[in-house]
């Protein structure tokens, strides 16, 4: 079954790959990389994630990662919020330029995608997003433990 997995999981660059080669940041955007937009909208749709689940879900490496973030937060987009309970943990938080930075990239996105999808029929449309929803619950569940 794991061969199975790893086979399927390779496969499964392929939807991010249909959906993201030809996407480019609006001109109001550029200020930030598509990476950087990643980690907003994660940010943005997550809640009380420590920096290494971040890292994790957007699938940077530590160093890679913070260089991402110390940009965001010299830009004034995000900023990081150590955990009262925990300190070595580190939460991050969307500024409101963040925030509103976050918006306009999600809906930059979302008319991208909806472009794409217009090639899938309703069914077909259907079926992809309840399978990444279940993609993302198994996902979040292998992350959390």
């Amino acid at each position: 079954m794991s061969k199975k997995i790893l086979t399927e999981l390779n496969n499964a660059e392929l939807i991010k790959y249909a959906f993201f080669n030809d996407y480019h940041l609006p001109k109001e955007l550029a200020v930030i990389n598509l990476t950087q937009e990643r980690i907003l909208l994660t940010i943005k749709n997550s809640v009380n994630l420590s920096m290494v689940s971040i890292a994790r879900i957007v699938g940077l490496e530590k160093g890679p990662f913070s260089q991402s973030i110390d940009k965001l937060e010299s830009l004034g987009y995000v900023k990081r919020l150590r955990s009262e309970t925990d300190r070595r943990l580190i939460h991050l938080s969307l500024t409101s330029d963040g925030e509103s930075l976050a918006n306009k990239v999600e809906k930059s996105m979302e008319k991208h995608f909806s472009q794409k999808l217009k090639r899938l029929s309703s069914q077909e449309g259907s079926s992809l997003l309840e399978s990444l929803g279940t993609l993302n619950k198994i996902a979040q569940l292998i992350i959390s433990k």
